[in-house]
């Protein structure tokens, strides 16, 4: 029993370890791949798609049927015989019945098609196709969600970011409130500057509390997109400051249009389209196929002895729909109407395409420029910071001008941070955009 609780207590521990263990970035995004429930379901579709595809090839072998009925009639055929073997009539010969009322037969039959006007090719390639939709679709949501991880991680670093800033305002503000303190005891001072210290503080306090609800609901949004039994604290991390060689525009947008599985969706509907105006031109021709079947069965052929016998036939047939108000031409008409429209709906998103890797590349070049001016900034404002401090303290500088040295500096801080998580999102923007992601 002790063994018992001493390994339920060990697992217990190990699963409440391994929920506390910071979650990084690419554990999310094997994670994401693995147990997201929409990417589980866009699978179960191909699985379907593909089922669909080896369907529609199977239909090219031929099939082998079996079939077996009994019947029971209440009435049989009876032949009159007017005539006798000599020629001359013979009114009293007896009715001549025909089987009995049993009937019984028993069948093994073959079909295979032998000319379908190109039908049965088409239906194939189309579900072939279909399979290849699923696959580009499911390419896609591997981006999307991938994309979300990025947001969700960086959004958490900004946070986290905050939160360092935030408690090294706070650990400044906690001294100048001593000091504010110290100095009204010695009446050099109005109590008015202690106040002014202390609700900066207060509302800082608020602030970090804000920041720490967000931080969980990002958590908690994590493990919901990652399909976690429970929440695990996205881990932190050092952000670099962005390198010096960045791809150029030309290059993104020539990646995009490689990469990008919504165009290989729009091109397999394109091809879609294709087959499917060959199959409806197909439904002009006929359709030929061979049957082959083995019956045994009671009456046979011959009814007259009404005993079991077996026999073969084997035959052709042939299948051809002459004029159906139109039908076909309609459905011709309509698929190169689909293939229009999706000749139009790729232009268009070429174009959207370009709008997005030019857009997360400008935001990208624009947010290294924020960092830039944020980095000078910073110096100055802790620079300011240090002059006023050494001002106050030789009375030169009151506790309002520190106050609002400090709250400079704290933003100056938190403007670096931000744009240097923007710079981090506009590059998941553009591994979207280029279709790299996942990658």
């Amino acid at each position: 029993m002790k063994k018992i609780l001493m390994a339920l207590t060990f697992l217990l521990v190990a699963v409440f370890g391994r929920a506390q263990t910071p979650l990084a970035l690419d554990e999310a995004l094997q994670l994401v791949r693995q147990n997201n429930l929409q990417l589980q379901k866009q699978q179960q579709k191909q699985k379907i798609a593909e089922l669909e595809a080896a369907i529609k090839r199977g239909q090219r072998l031929p099939s082998l049927d079996f079939s077996a009925t009994a019947s029971y009639t209440d009435e049989i055929a009876k032949l009159d015989i007017p005539v006798a073997p000599g020629g001359l009539p013979n009114f009293s010969l007896p009715r001549v019945e025909l089987g009995g009322h049993d009937r019984t037969d028993i069948a093994v039959g073959v079909r295979q098609p032998i000319f379908t006007g190109g039908k049965l090719r088409a239906q194939i390639d189309l579900a072939q196709t279909a399979v290849e939709s699923e696959q580009a679709r499911l390419a896609l949501l591997n981006q999307q969600t991938a994309y979300q991880i990025y947001w969700l991680f960086y959004q958490s670093q900004s946070l986290k970011k905050e939160r360092k800033i935030q408690e090294t305002s706070r650990a400044r503000l906690h001294v100048q409130l001593q000091q504010a303190r110290s100095l009204f005891g010695a009446a050099q001072v109005m109590a008015y500057d202690t106040l002014q210290v202390y609700n900066q503080t207060l509302q800082l306090e608020i602030q970090m509390e804000q920041n720490q609800r967000d931080q969980r609901l990002l958590d908690l949004q994590m493990a919901r997109l990652l399909n976690l039994a429970a929440a695990r604290p996205i881990a932190e991390i050092d952000l670099r400051p962005p390198p010096e060689f960045r791809p150029t525009l030309d290059s993104l947008k020539q990646q995009a249009l490689q990469r990008r599985p919504e165009l290989s969706g729009i091109r397999l509907g394109q091809r879609s389209a294709q087959l499917s105006r060959k199959l409806a031109k197909a439904a002009y021709l006929p359709d030929v196929g061979a049957e082959a079947k083995y019956h045994y069965g009671k009456p046979g052929l011959n009814q007259v002895t009404n005993a079991w016998m077996d026999y073969s036939a084997i035959g052709v047939n042939l299948q051809w729909n002459l004029w159906r108000a139109n039908q076909d031409r309609h459905r011709v008409e309509a698929a190169e109407v689909e293939l229009n429209r999706l000749a139009l709906e790729e232009r268009e998103l070429q174009r959207n395409i370009d709008y997005e890797v030019e857009k997360s590349w400008e935001n990208a070049a624009f947010a290294v420029k924020q960092i830039q001016l944020a980095e000078k900034l910073l110096a100055q404002q802790r620079e300011r910071y240090r002059i006023v401090s050494a001002q106050q303290r030789e009375g030169l500088a009151t506790t309002n001008d520190v106050i609002v040295a400090e709250a400079d500096l704290t933003q100056a801080e938190l403007q670096l941070q931000r744009a240097l998580i923007q710079y981090y999102l506009s590059q998941s923007e553009i591994l979207l955009a280029t279709g790299a992601i996942v990658k």
